[in-house]
């Protein structure tokens, strides 16, 4: 009859086995994941500045170009 003493000592092999997978999960994969987030949340931010000066360059070009056109119609 030693049963219950050897499903108590797999439940706490096990816990420990669990925590430590747990432990090395959460130091590992999900601290990198969560850099990732930072770098991707920066990255655009840095995208939005990008896209309003590329769409500020556009509507100068169309300016200089309706300018242009025009001045030479004349």
């Amino acid at each position: 009859m030693q049963m219950p003493h050897d499903l108590l000592s797999w439940l706490s092999v096990g816990s420990i086995l669990l925590g430590g997978l747990w432990w090395v999960l959460k130091n590992t994969i999900v601290n990198s994941i969560n850099g990732l987030r930072t770098d991707i949340a920066s990255l655009k931010d840095e995208l939005k500045i990008s896209n309003s000066i590329t769409d500020n360059h556009e509507i100068r070009l169309t300016k200089l170009e309706t300018w242009k056109h025009d001045k030479w119609e004349v």
